[in-house]
């Protein structure tokens, strides 16, 4: 009876020691599982939003875009993204009630050496926001490109501990996704204008400029808006006389006064060859444009072009057209302004004709 009872003590042990061992292996399968769960959910969200950036990379509110989908996918109760802009750290985008970030002199120090950290405490770290709302957890992750620091992401929450270290690299990964996206960004616009400028110039090109105008509601019959043709006098035989270099150094001095000549709202471009076409909008009545106009043109005669010892003086003639006054049609006012442009030319050169009055 004895040697039963042994044996079954002895199977019994082994059976609860069987049964610790594979529930304690259960549990660590299960914690994988979880851990495994949380990657393949991270690894999900970054790659929507690598997507998603990929996508409005060329906005000018994919900042704001990116803060917003950090907010929604962290869950955080605030989110800040920062970027250098002149040399000083600027707030891009925030939920931050009035922009009134209030960082820390921990925050600063991380940011200041472009470091990540994630901070809790179970006393307020600060207090963020109109409502002074208690924070206990703050995150911040760097943007950097190709290692230079271009930016910030810091993000807070009220809940103790709501920070972890999974949370801090799934920071990093996005900052990684927002500096690729400023990079792309910038590059975009570069080639944007490159296709909207001219290379010589540096002003809109023919193909740009009718984009723009098209944009622009030119059937309101409220909205005025002149059209205004230029071309350099002489400029062939200053190109044979001098060469193309020369050449090239009126063009730049013409287009240098026009630009100094005119409104921000203005849209001045080359229209091919020595001529320029300009948009004016935002005047009381047509005599103001002729004397802006009259203005350049005197502006442009005193002014001598030099160029490896030779100088000399440019003149050019402006031919100028009106909406609605000369036709509701943008081809229709630019064939207008061109036949000012051309009676200018034929009658003496260097002078501006206008079509509300033929002023000689």
């Amino acid at each position: 009876m004895q040697d039963y009872e042994k044996l079954y003590n002895s199977l019994r042990t082994e059976y609860e020691t069987y049964q610790k061992f594979s529930e304690q292996h259960i549990q660590e399968l299960n914690e994988k599982n979880v851990k495994l769960e949380k990657s393949i959910d991270s690894l999900s969200n970054i790659i929507e939003v690598s997507k998603y950036i990929n996508t409005f990379f060329s906005s000018d509110n994919l900042i704001s875009m990116i803060n917003d989908m950090i907010l929604g996918i962290l869950g955080v109760t605030y989110s800040t993204i920062f970027l250098i802009e002149n040399g000083e750290l600027t707030i891009k985008a925030s939920n931050i009630e009035e922009m009134n970030i209030n960082l820390t002199s921990k925050e600063f120090t991380y940011i200041n050496q472009g470091e990540e950290f994630l901070i809790n405490s179970k006393e307020p770290l600060k207090q963020t926001g109109e409502h002074k709302v208690d924070i206990h957890s703050i995150m911040g992750s760097p943007i950097k490109v190709r290692e230079k620091f271009i930016g910030y992401i810091i993000v807070e929450h009220n809940l103790y501990k709501f920070m972890t270290t999974e949370l801090k690299l799934f920071l990093r990964s996005i900052a990684n996704q927002i500096a690729i996206a400023i990079e792309n960004s910038l590059l975009y616009k570069e080639l944007e204008q490159l296709n909207q400028k001219d290379s010589l110039l540096g002003i809109y090109n023919r193909k740009y400029f009718y984009e723009r105008i098209e944009r622009k509601e030119i059937n309101n019959e409220n909205d005025k808006f002149a059209i205004v043709m230029i071309d350099i006098d002489n400029f062939k035989k200053i190109n044979d006389t001098y060469g193309h270099q020369f050449g090239d150094k009126v063009l730049i001095n013409t287009a240098n006064i026009v630009k100094n000549g005119i409104d921000k709202n203005d849209i001045f471009a080359r229209y091919g060859g020595e001529e320029f076409i300009l948009y004016i909008s935002d005047f009381t009545n047509e005599d103001v444009v002729y004397n802006k106009i009259e203005s350049i043109r005197r502006t442009l005669e005193k002014s001598q072009v030099y160029f490896n010892g030779e100088s000399k003086y440019v003149t050019a003639s402006f031919g100028v057209s009106f909406f609605p006054l000369n036709g509701t049609d943008l081809n229709e006012l630019i064939n207008k302004a061109d036949d000012l442009l051309y009676k200018a030319k034929k009658t003496g050169k260097n002078r501006v004709l206008s079509g509300n009055i033929f002023k000689i």
